[in-house]
């Protein structure tokens, strides 16, 4: 297993991360305080490469062929259509390249999403390289050096759900890096946890945010110590009181990271505590309900700038944001972002009582198709039901693999069972709950409850 998992771990860091990420991630660092003039010169490069890379691929922007200026190019991208996921699905002979079949050197970004709706991406090895410069970048934004090591607290499977011995964690000398399993952040496991981390000395724990403020939790209430330089959390929403308690846990700062599946946007905080969009990464609009650009409350909107594979164009998230147009302290050009919405889900508890990641929960859906929506909801103590609308093809082999990967991938101390139906209700804001705690009522402590 061990050696196995130091395979896996090599190979993984030698393709995502050669030297070519770290000299990118370099030149990234030398251009954040550029000119406005030579920041838009250089995005409009990006962006005309994106468009007539859209052109050539896609059948839907195959009319744009001999019409893309040289210049103005913003200006022009304001007269696409917006589009979004369902978009996507219901259209995607028109929107995915090769009549929507994957080439064998692209890769597949999927994801169940947190609205509940099942989505692949193809994506290109280099857009991969990009993203992963711009994850380095950040990672100095927090004061990890070169060299040094990391904590990482994700979705790894890198021990069975069911282990119940150390380690629950394995280490990737390549990347330096100590990966910690997610789903062993129980307090039988928090001392073994702990003295593995105390002993790697890590600067920067990555982590989910609740995964992170879970681990604050139990080393809090265990009375241990730990300590990490940074903290840098992401795909999830960072709550207040999350942030709080991680930073004074940790005595770590805490720097969050916008992004998403799609890869249509990247946002990272400073050191002010200020998010950033990374303006070479994508070309990211704030729209209002009109589809008009606005600097008040709006929706994100997103055109990749290196996902040749596939490129996205005025891609709608379900995020809504607003421009920060105040200068920030830490002096970069880059524009400042408020998020005001999107990716808030209800904590899950398995029968223990103890909180699962909802970023974990959407494993159980990478693979399984035939999904039209889906909604995982708490009914019991460690009851969850599996709420599926189905599309033509779901069978109930698609059930059974669903149930065995909440068993194998989520936790084995979940009772889920798969109920299909035919539409899961919006809520006011027009998005339905991809995890909704059903059986907990607000501010009631989970082990109490299962006191009783």
């Amino acid at each position: 297993m061990a050696i196995g998992h130091t395979l896996k771990y090599a190979a993984r860091h030698l393709v995502k991360e050669p030297p070519l990420v770290q000299r990118r991630a370099l030149w990234l660092q030398r251009q954040e305080r550029m000119s406005i003039d030579e920041l838009q010169a250089q995005q409009e490069t990006l962006l005309r490469r994106t468009l007539l890379c859209a052109a050539q691929r896609l059948p839907a922007y195959a009319h744009l062929r001999g019409e893309i200026p040289r210049r103005d190019l913003h200006d022009f991208v304001r007269t696409l259509p917006v589009i979004d996921k369902h978009t996507l699905l219901a259209e995607r002979s028109r929107y995915y390249p090769n009549d929507g079949r994957c080439r064998p050197w692209h890769a597949v970004g999927k994801t169940s999403g947190t609205t509940g709706t099942p989505l692949e991406v193809f994506r290109s090895y280099d857009s991969t390289l990009w993203e992963q410069a711009c994850c380095v970048q950040h990672w100095r934004w927090a004061g990890l050096q070169a060299g040094e090591r990391q904590a990482v607290l994700r979705g790894d499977m890198v021990t069975p759900v069911d282990r119940s011995s150390p380690p629950y964690w394995v280490e990737d000398r390549l990347g330096r890096q100590l990966i910690v399993s997610t789903r062993h952040l129980l307090p039988q496991h928090v001392a073994d946890i702990v003295s593995a981390l105390q002993g790697y000395g890590a600067a920067q724990l990555r982590a989910y945010p609740s995964a992170a403020h879970t681990l604050a939790t139990l080393v809090h209430e265990a009375g241990l110590q730990l300590r990490f330089r940074s903290v840098v959390t992401s795909s999830e929403i960072l709550l207040p009181v999350q942030r709080e308690l991680i930073e004074a846990t940790f005595s770590a700062k805490v720097f969050d990271h916008y992004g998403m599946a799609e890869r249509v946007a990247f946002a990272m905080e400073c050191e002010h505590g200020r998010l950033h969009v990374h303006p070479l990464y994508s070309h990211v609009e704030v729209l209002d309900e009109l589809g008009q650009p606005t600097d008040d409350a709006g929706s994100v909107v997103g055109t990749t700038y290196h996902n040749l594979a596939m490129p996205l164009v005025r891609y709608r998230l379900s995020d809504r944001a607003r421009w920060r147009t105040d200068p920030c302290p830490c002096g970069r050009t880059y524009p400042g972002l408020e998020l005001l919405g999107g990716k808030i889900e209800d904590q899950l508890y398995d029968t223990d009582g103890q909180p699962v990641s909802p970023s974990v929960v959407t494993f159980a859906f990478k693979g399984v198709p035939c999904i039209a929506k889906a909604q995982v909801a708490q009914v019991g103590r460690g009851r969850w039901v599996v709420r599926v609308v189905p599309q033509d093809g779901f069978s109930a082999a698609h059930s059974s693999l669903l149930l065995h990967n909440f068993r194998t991938l989520v936790s084995p101390r979940v009772e889920a069972t798969v109920d299909l139906q035919n539409d899961i209700p919006l809520l006011a804001s027009g998005k339905y709950k991809w995890v909704s705690q059903e059986f907990y009522r607000a501010g009631e402590a989970p082990r109490a409850a299962l006191d009783h």
